[in-house]
């Protein structure tokens, strides 16, 4: 484990951890459905002459937004990101995140991008150099840090124009923080984790994870956004021994998402990093 939570964009990952965002680093995995994908996204996402493409780092507490993308009359990640953003370049953006995340799930290091055109505001209509990527971030954080300051920038890059934050991810890698025990959750717990009141047998949980491991039709763990949760409602149900082993593998097999039990909290889901291969 590292010991400094500022990780940059292109290192090489270091050990998971739910308390580090983990390093994102570069892989040689085939994706071709990400590329055509791509491929197929609007003109409008292709950057203009002039403009140049950053791509950020960012980690937030999700308990006070409505999930991560842009929504009416709601406080979201991305709504914040953009009113940061059009307060420090004077116009508004549109920013793109690698992973969307439910309200009250949290984010050691999601990553977005956004367009930015650099125009004087001492001569309108003059367009000038890009910021530096260092300059992005002590900015837009300054912004940030005046909104409840629950998001905040943890790296900057430039990208080319084509570097596309969803469609180039090649991993993401989330997390679950469950505690149990009688005792009633700390205070600084609170929303950061799934207090269960019951002793959990951890042996059976880990050998039911054993059930899950490999490549599998997951179509049982796999409810509209709901991103893991499920999947943490079983293995808590076999620690509490409402389910067993056997259980989870006919859950697994059933490939629908009816057989499986209710779904975890999202205040203990963490997206914990995303992986790319950065130019």
């Amino acid at each position: 484990m590292t010991e400094n939570l500022k990780h940059p964009l292109d290192s090489i990952s270091g050990s998971h951890s739910p308390h580090r965002p983990s390093k994102i680093s570069k892989t040689t995995d085939d994706h071709s459905d990400d590329e055509q994908q791509q491929q197929q996204q609007p003109e409008s996402m292709s950057q203009r002459p002039g403009i140049q493409r950053y791509l950020l780092a960012i980690e937030y507490i999700g308990t006070r937004f409505s999930g991560s993308q842009q929504q009416s009359n709601c406080r979201t990640v991305v709504g914040v990101l953009e009113e940061a953003f059009h307060k420090f370049i004077g116009q508004p953006v549109s920013i793109f995140c690698s992973s969307r995340t439910d309200a009250g799930v949290h984010a050691l290091s999601n990553v977005c991008h956004v367009d930015v055109e650099r125009i004087s505001k001492r001569k309108p209509g003059e367009v000038l150099e890009p910021h530096e990527p260092a300059v992005v971030k002590r900015a837009v954080n300054h912004f940030l840090q005046k909104n409840e300051g629950d998001v905040m920038v943890i790296d900057v890059r430039s990208v080319p124009a084509n570097f596309h934050a969803r469609y180039k991810a090649q991993e993401r890698t989330y997390f679950y923080r469950l505690l149990s025990g009688a005792e009633p959750l700390s205070t600084f717990e609170k929303d950061r984790a799934w207090h269960v009141s019951e002793e959990l047998n951890l042996r059976a949980m880990q050998e039911a994870c054993k059930v899950l491991v490999g490549h599998h039709d997951f179509s049982s763990f796999r409810a509209a956004g709901c991103q893991v949760r499920l999947l943490v409602g079983v293995l808590k149900a076999v620690g509490t021994g409402d389910l067993k082993v056997p259980d989870v593998e006919r859950i697994l097999n059933a490939k629908t998402v009816t057989a499986a039990s209710p779904m975890a909290p999202a205040c203990g889901l963490y997206l914990g990093h995303v992986k790319y291969d950065l130019p």
